[in-house]
């Protein structure tokens, strides 16, 4: 347990040594002077990306039955 004590901070003392890049004069001028975009709402009718969920809702479907299965069990059975 004392190594894995050990090894941890060794890990976050090295870390602290790291460098890093400057961001300075990363972003050009003309990026830096462009306006911010206008958001815009989306449509009433809007559907979003298709969602192959079937393999996901099947899954879904399955941790909910056993979820109820384990709801029924009596504990004080158990002991």
């Amino acid at each position: 347990m004392r190594a894995m004590r050990f090894c941890l901070s060794f890990a976050l003392l090295l870390s602290a040594c790291a460098e890093f890049p400057a961001l300075e004069g990363t972003i050009s001028d003309a990026a830096r002077d462009a306006p911010y975009p206008t958001l815009q709402p989306l449509p009433e009718n809007y559907v979003g990306l298709p969602v192959a969920d079937d393999p996901l809702s099947a899954r879904i479907a399955a941790l909910q039955a056993r979820a109820a299965r384990l709801r029924r069990i009596d504990i004080s059975a158990l002991q």
